[in-house]
């Protein structure tokens, strides 16, 4: 990939349910900006923002997800956001397997606009063209139910299934 870079809005939508949220996702070679909103889904739990951290789990409550890969690589990176401004990144050796901490992929920027609407910045490790993304997100409710939102689904929510991830080829990536 090079310095430019490409711009993809999503419709993510909800499993066994025609409920729709959005996300843009700017990429160039080492820069990655996520802007999830999820303003059009009712009643769901929206962590206050307390702090920057680097936290496990996150998908124990409302998260906002990216699976990234390169299309003949099994390896690929999770990047997990929480409005209360937990993060995490992960690298995983195949589906599901060798996850560890993500070597290189940092969150630069965190901003929670309004309820329902994130933007963050990561610095991430270089990706080949063509790309696979599989932006997610988990809703979670005050009665401890969960949401599942993504590009695809198959019989069960799995944001991990490549099936369900987007090939994006850019001329300029």
């Amino acid at each position: 990939m090079n310095n430019l870079t490409s711009h993809m809005k999503f419709q993510l939508v909800e499993f066994n349910s025609n409920a729709i949220v959005t996300t843009d996702i700017e990429i160039n070679a080492h820069n990655l900006m996520l802007r999830y909103s999820v303003a059009a889904a009712k009643d769901f739990v929206w962590p206050e923002f307390k702090a920057l951290e680097r936290k496990d789990e996150l998908w124990k409550s409302t998260c906002l997800e990216l699976f990234v890969a390169s299309k003949d690589d099994p390896s690929y990176l999770e990047i997990n956001l929480s409005p209360c401004g937990a993060w995490n990144s992960y690298a995983f050796a195949s589906y599901r397997q060798g996850m560890k901490e993500a070597p290189g992929a940092e969150l630069v920027e965190f901003d929670v606009e309004s309820r329902g609407v994130i933007t963050a910045s990561f610095v991430i490790p270089e990706i080949a063209s063509p790309i696979l993304l599989g932006p997610a997100v988990i809703l979670a409710d005050n009665d401890g139910n969960f949401r599942y939102f993504s590009t695809g689904h198959g019989k069960t929510p799995d944001f991990h299934d490549r099936v369900h991830h987007v090939l994006v080829s850019p001329d300029h990536l």
